[in-house]
């Protein structure tokens, strides 16, 4: 995943939902305004007040689909939490394998927080990076050193950089996902095989004991990423249905009101050289809508994680996690 610094990737990932909802907010008033700007017979339009009654009575409609909508998704996601005791206790042998497995390679029981557990994996990774470079420490093969080397300091360098985002972050923010997204796990096990390949003449038993303990720990990131990913994809799913809630129930009282109430008789008067009437129903509009400018911020994210982490397993789906870490003379 990218670091964030576009706005492209601001915008999916790193900035705050309710921050992209008001931009999405300001937008759709601000582009509202300069339509009403435009040399259009506003008035003869909205003299009869049907667009205004037609206008909200659609937004009320709409409110109550997509409120519909939210009560099932809160089904979804509640559906994955029950099920019958065999189920439940599938999972849970599932989760301690999991852990079982984690604490073989750790050699101790290992953090029981998910942010704590992330950092002490990648901290894993980077010691048995090292320990592969102390096993070709004096190998003749010249070449493996190098690359060794240049794999070693990247590791330890991009392992720094996630360790920092992860130091206090609370689990369920997008914090934690990003770090295991940005590991490119699948990219590194590629690496270090074929390091292995294209000089295993030159790689004794030490080494290739070395390069198999790297590859085991890196490969426990990919149930680590999935389990986090899935977690974090349902905290998001309750957040947007409540929000949704929250604000939906308010636009849906102001949209009623405005298709019963709202009449271009009761209102007159110029505010900047546009009808007072046409600000009314410009920020009526705007506020019916942000139930929407939140499903869509929420559903621009979800969607985004799910097509930049891909599927679990050793391949590499994307172009931008293609770093360089290793220099192949090619």
């Amino acid at each position: 995943m990218d670091d964030g610094n576009s706005i492209r990737d601001w915008f999916l990932f790193s900035a705050n939902r309710l921050t992209v909802t008001g931009v999405l907010t300001v937008a759709c008033f601000g582009l509202l305004t300069v339509f009403s700007a435009l040399d259009i017979p506003l008035e003869s339009i909205l003299a009869d007040g049907d667009t205004i009654e037609t206008l909200f009575q659609t937004l009320v409609g709409v409110l109550i689909t997509g409120m519909t909508l939210v009560v099932s998704i809160n089904q979804l996601v509640l559906s994955e939490e029950f099920g019958s005791l065999g189920r439940q206790r599938e999972r849970m042998d599932k989760s301690m394998a999991f852990r079982k497995d984690s604490e073989r390679e750790f050699q101790w029981t290992g953090p029981p927080e998910p942010e704590r557990f992330l950092s002490t994996l990648i901290n894993t990774s980077v010691d048995r990076a090292r320990a592969v470079r102390e096993a070709v420490d004096g190998n003749d093969d010249r070449l493996l050193r190098e690359r060794v080397d240049q794999l070693v300091d990247r590791i330890a360098a991009s392992a720094d950089e996630i360790t920092d985002e992860l130091e206090d972050a609370p689990f369920g923010e997008f914090t934690i996902m990003r770090a295991a997204l940005s590991y490119n796990y699948s990219w590194k096990i590629y690496l270090v095989r074929r390091l292995y390949w294209e000089h295993q003449e030159s790689i004794d038993d030490e080494t290739r004991a070395a390069i198999d303990d790297l590859v085991d720990i890196l490969q426990l990131f990919g149930p680590a990423e999935e389990f986090f990913k899935a977690h974090y994809l349902q905290w998001e799913l309750v957040n947007l249905s409540r929000r949704i809630l929250v604000t939906g129930i308010p636009a849906l009282i102001l949209s009623i009101y405005a298709a019963l109430y709202l009449k271009p008789e009761i209102v007159s008067g110029t505010v900047l050289g546009v009808p007072a009437i046409v600000w009314l129903i410009n920020g009526g509009v705007t506020i019916a809508l942000i139930p929407f400018f939140i499903f869509t911020a929420y559903v621009l994210r979800t969607a985004s994680i799910a097509k930049e982490s891909g599927a679990i397993g050793p391949f590499v789906l994307h172009e931008s996690e293609r770093a360089p870490l290793i220099d192949w003379g090619e």
